[in-house]
């Protein structure tokens, strides 16, 4: 799901739904969306060559503007609310969006609020806010994966055998204090009758 088809979003664990804003769309026709974070290629020139050495690549965090319109009227309590929740976070918040009442993200990003912050309106408590959110990394991530569960049932097994001294060997044998060591006397090529296969060994 993209970000500008998605009606609502969450944000810092609480929903839009929870205070009256929805995603919405201000320019008309096609929406543009961020299909590849910015990547710079870093090279080196030296004199005398007019072809720089590649270095390395840089990506650039997610950065990406929207825009969430009031439900209803505000007042000013409500833009304080909305305010302090959007833009009061010393660190990158959860954030995802979706059109099921903010209920179940398919790509969940770690932003917050930069650059300058409008609200548009008709001088009648009703518009909508223009935002910049930055993300902490050029990905977005998936939801946490689950299984259902399974019940495991197993019959307990004792082994009632407490010493290595009996059963057979394969190049072990048992020292003095009764724990396995490996056999001194390796086993040479000679020790094994012509015709012998790997698998017979």
């Amino acid at each position: 799901m993209t970000i500008r088809d998605s009606l609502y979003f969450s944000f810092a664990g609480e929903t839009s739904v929870k205070h009256g804003l929805i995603n919405v769309n201000i320019n008309s026709g096609m929406q543009e969306e961020i299909f590849f974070p910015s990547r710079e290629i870093v090279e080196e020139k030296v004199k005398g060559n007019d072809k720089p050495y590649f270095m390395r690549t840089e990506t650039e965090p997610l950065k990406f503007s929207v825009s969430f319109a009031f439900e209803e009227t505000w007042n000013t309590a409500k833009i304080r609310e909305v305010a302090q929740w959007l833009t009061q976070h010393d660190y990158y918040q959860e954030l995802y969006f979706t059109n099921d009442l903010a209920i179940g993200a398919e790509r969940i990003f770690y932003a917050m609020v930069v650059d300058d912050s409008t609200l548009v309106h008709n001088c009648l408590k009703q518009g909508y806010i223009n935002l910049t959110f930055r993300c902490d990394s050029p990905y977005s991530y998936s939801p946490i994966m689950t299984s259902r569960v399974y019940k495991w049932n197993y019959t307990p097994m004792e082994i009632k055998k407490n010493t290595y001294s009996t059963g057979t060997h394969q190049s072990t044998i048992t020292n003095p204090q009764g724990n396995l060591i490996l056999n001194p006397a390796r086993p040479k090529w000679s020790d094994f009758e012509a015709g012998t296969k790997w698998s017979d060994i």
